[in-house]
């Protein structure tokens, strides 16, 4: 497992934890005004806040200039110091945290990212009510005394392994999900079948997805999907399978498991999308192997990696 990151060793924007006179401490960011503004459209234009955050901030949080809590109303000048103190987060009545194994690859103040084995659900599910990274993530979160519930920024199947995004706040899941282009992920993905040279090394599937008619989970391609885009490239070339680096254009749902059935390609122990029921693989052969990303509070482009199973390279 890899991980290349690089911070800037200053900048004009701070975070910081502050302990209150709560169980739990709260977040607090703080930035220094360049030029003569309000503080809500600061907040709105310059620091990105959604305008339901914003009106959580105003009822729920604080706003201080300088140290002086203010109205969001009040002017600001160039130099001076905002800090917004943000309102606890509720947790959802079945996200309870439970103490449970978390392969933590990074965490700052702002995200978390994690080496998901496969077999884990990411969230409590019905069927399986506990067990889930989600629970795992909120003790983690507890023992912390940190108060926030789970923002998942790049959530994987139960069966898929390998690196997820996690915002640890509400703020820095607004930055993640309201801009383009800030996450790129590629996996590792065993097919069943083997590319003939004919088919080249590189590929690119677009073709259009949507929920299958009659089911909640299965996917599809059909005309009346959403927009899909993945494109792959061929790493080996086996007697059965051939091993692709596979990267996500757009996200959808089952994005990678679909495009591949449909060109003739199932992931291996894929059963639900065309894949033999195959007593070597109980689960696809999905990993995510690389994630690149734009850090939403420093700017900076960090990079991290974790290889999947080892298993896999007999194949």
């Amino acid at each position: 497992m890899h991980v290349f990151v690089h911070f800037p060793s200053g900048a004009a924007c701070t975070i910081r934890l502050y302990l209150m006179n709560t169980p739990c401490r709260r977040l607090i960011k703080s930035w220094v005004i360049e030029e003569t503004s309000d503080v809500k459209n600061f907040l709105r234009k310059r620091a990105h806040f959604s305008a339901q955050l914003f009106k959580q901030v105003k009822s729920k949080g604080d706003i201080k200039v300088n140290g002086t809590s203010v109205s969001p109303w009040a002017e600001l000048q160039a130099d001076d110091r905002l800090e917004v103190v943000f309102p606890e987060e509720e947790r959802g009545a079945v996200l309870s945290g439970e103490n449970l194994p978390l392969a933590i690859v990074y965490e700052d103040d702002d995200i978390l990212i994690l080496n998901k084995p496969s077999g884990i659900e990411v969230s409590p599910r019905p069927n399986h009510p506990k067990g889930s990274l989600a629970q795992g993530i909120i003790a983690h979160y507890d023992r912390q005394d940190l108060p926030y519930t789970v923002h998942i920024v790049t959530r994987l199947d139960r069966y898929t392994s390998g690196l997820m995004l996690v915002a640890k706040h509400k703020y820095s899941h607004s930055l993640m999900t309201s801009r383009f282009n800030l996450v790129e992920r590629k996996y590792t993905a065993l097919v069943e079948g083997r590319f003939s040279k004919g088919k080249g090394d590189w590929g690119r599937v677009e073709a259009p997805i949507r929920r299958k008619p009659g089911s909640i989970i299965e996917r599809e391609v059909h005309s009346e999907g959403r927009h899909a885009v993945t494109e792959y490239k061929v790493l080996k070339r086996g007697r059965r399978y051939s091993n692709l680096e596979c990267r996500l254009v757009t996200g959808r749902t089952h994005q990678i498991r679909v495009h591949m059935a449909s060109i003739g390609f199932p992931l291996a122990g894929d059963t639900l999308y065309g894949g033999s029921d195959d007593k070597e693989f109980d689960y696809q052969a999905l990993h995510c192997h690389h994630l690149t990303l734009i850090h939403p509070w420093s700017g900076e482009k960090i990079h991290f990696s974790a290889d999947p199973p080892e298993n896999w390279e007999k194949y």
